[in-house]
């Protein structure tokens, strides 16, 4: 856990976007709600912003950390509650909910079923921080991240690992993604969801996203990253072409690349699923389609395949 704090804490472009965010939003007698609040960088921030009261909810020790801070910070307007937010009953309505839940796969730790559960914590009108996430993907035409994880293709001494290998590709990925890793055209990052918090979400999220690459081209996986709105004009970015933060990209492989002529199109459905019982599952499906519009192959790969327990 205190790897992790390290981490964030290190991150200097997601903690002033949150910093400003919370000085677009704090007003005399705002009182918030920080979950998931970690060493309450987050809560403390909104406190020497001029928020009346925070409440910080986190169910690991790291709260005992943050209680710790408070004290050697002389921040006292401050209630710490050691419960997951779903388990916690009731709080005085607040106006500021933040959620710092965002994973490198931007729904990894739930921030939909979490947000959508703590919505009643907030008073009609209250702001959620942040306040929208959008995912893109894109088609990798290097083979370098592949190369770096498909080491059961050729394990040598006369034998055969294909079976071990389907597990392993049938993951997410986190990685570095350069942007020359990526497919050079101007409609190459394609958004495949979007994520408003002032309204309800679900869970289960697909899309269906195409490409005709310009040129003959072969992909060998697509790379995912998100945008995160935090409040109008102050967001965040995973994205390749964006400043680096602590977190990375996600590369989706391949079970084989994928080579595409000129007038052939690339398809790629998504399904996200993040529902409590099934915590993340994740299957992208990529067909090639001839001129005709038909497919000419097509090669599925699924979460629940990848794990073995």
């Amino acid at each position: 856990m205190i790897e992790l704090q390290r981490k964030l804490i290190g991150d200097r472009i997601r903690n002033d976007a949150f910093f400003r965010a919370l000085k677009a939003v704090i007003r005399p007698g705002t009182t918030v709600v920080d979950l998931g609040s970690g060493t309450g960088l987050l809560a403390f921030l909104a406190s020497r912003l001029g928020a009346k009261h925070c409440t910080l909810i986190e169910y690991g020790d790291i709260l005992d950390v943050s209680r710790a801070l408070a004290r050697c910070n002389g921040i006292r307007n401050c209630t710490f509650i050691r419960k997951h937010s779903m388990d916690v009953k009731k709080i005085p309505p607040v106006g500021v909910l933040v959620a710092e839940i965002l994973g490198n796969y931007a729904l990894e730790e739930n921030i939909i079923e979490i947000v959508e559960d703590a919505k009643r914590f907030l008073k009609p009108g209250g702001i959620i921080i942040p306040g929208r996430i959008e995912q893109f993907v894109a088609p990798i035409i290097s083979d370098r991240l592949q190369k770096g994880i498909d080491v059961m293709a050729d394990v040598g001494y006369d034998l055969d690992f294909t079976e071990a290998r389907k597990i392993c590709l049938q993951n997410m990925y986190v990685r570095t993604v350069k942007k020359e890793d990526l497919l050079a055209q101007i409609d190459a990052q394609k958004q495949w969801d979007l994520i408003d918090f002032r309204k309800k979400n679900r869970s289960v999220r697909k899309a269906s996203v195409r490409w005709q690459p310009e040129r003959a081209t072969t992909v060998h996986g697509f790379a995912l990253w998100w945008d995160a709105e935090l409040v109008p004009g102050i967001g965040l970015s995973t994205s390749p072409f964006s400043p680096p933060t602590h977190w990375e990209q996600i590369y989706l492989p391949l079970l084989k690349a994928i080579a595409i002529e000129p007038g052939q199109t690339l398809e790629l459905l998504l399904t996200s699923d993040t529902r409590p019982k099934v915590k993340i599952n994740l299957t992208w499906e990529a067909r090639l389609l001839g001129t005709s519009g038909k497919p000419v192959s097509s090669q599925k790969l699924d979460m629940k395949k990848g794990f073995l327990f």
